[in-house]
């Protein structure tokens, strides 16, 4: 089955944030912004060189809850610069809105804060086709892609068979995610460099899905 008669057939679609809904998303040196916040001492090697946020909680965590709990919100903040710097991606308004007139129901998934995606779709005008939002909203690092738990969750809140769900995503670890959760997914390939290129989108796909 092709991409588009793929999303076509589906109740219920699952989109990844990073890729088919925002292009931009560039995280740079959050770790680093976080390490500032517990810097008062000698760090361990490992927190100096790491470029994982939740390495950088873990040590916060070990001074205490509440240093723990401040390096936490500032992450999200963070997220929340992040989201409010990047693009929308062209044409899934349009996509969005095919798929909700035809009665599927749409959830975007992402590792960021949750509270930092629905304000990226709320920022551009995306909310009003997406019945939920799966993101993260903890410390656990354990639950966010390749693992399928976001995905499997948004499956079951949204109480449609996994064989009935489609994904898409971009990236390696959201597509893993899903294939993990027994849902079929669709790669969406970001723009190339070459004007001239051209590169079928998840969305073109099911433009032409419905128009056959």
């Amino acid at each position: 089955m092709r991409a588009g008669e793929l999303l076509a057939d589906r109740d219920h679609v699952l989109v990844a944030l990073d890729g088919p809904v925002a292009e931009g998303l560039v995280r740079g040196p959050v770790a680093a912004r976080l390490r500032m916040m517990v810097a008062e001492d000698r760090l361990p090697r490992k927190v100096v060189r790491t470029e994982d946020p939740f390495a950088v909680l873990a040590y916060a965590a070990t001074i205490g809850p509440a240093t723990e709990h401040a390096v936490y919100a500032q992450w999200c903040r963070i997220e929340h610069e992040l989201v409010a710097a990047a693009r929308v991606t062209p044409g899934v308004r349009e996509a969005f809105a095919a798929l909700a007139a035809g009665g599927t129901r749409i959830t975007v998934v992402g590792s960021l804060d949750v509270g930092a995606i629905r304000a990226f779709l709320v920022l551009h005008g995306l909310v009003e086709h997406v019945g939920r939002v799966a993101g993260r909203s903890g410390s656990d690092p354990a639950v966010l892609p390749p693992a399928p738990d976001l995905v499997a969750t948004a499956v079951l809140t949204g109480a449609t068979p996994a064989e009935a769900c489609a994904f898409v995503g971009t990236l390696p670890v959201d597509l893993a995610a899903a294939r993990a959760a027994g849902v079929d997914a669709i790669r969406h390939r970001r723009p190339t460099p070459d004007p001239d290129a051209v590169v079928p989108t998840w969305f073109d796909a099911l433009t032409t899905a419905r128009r056959a």
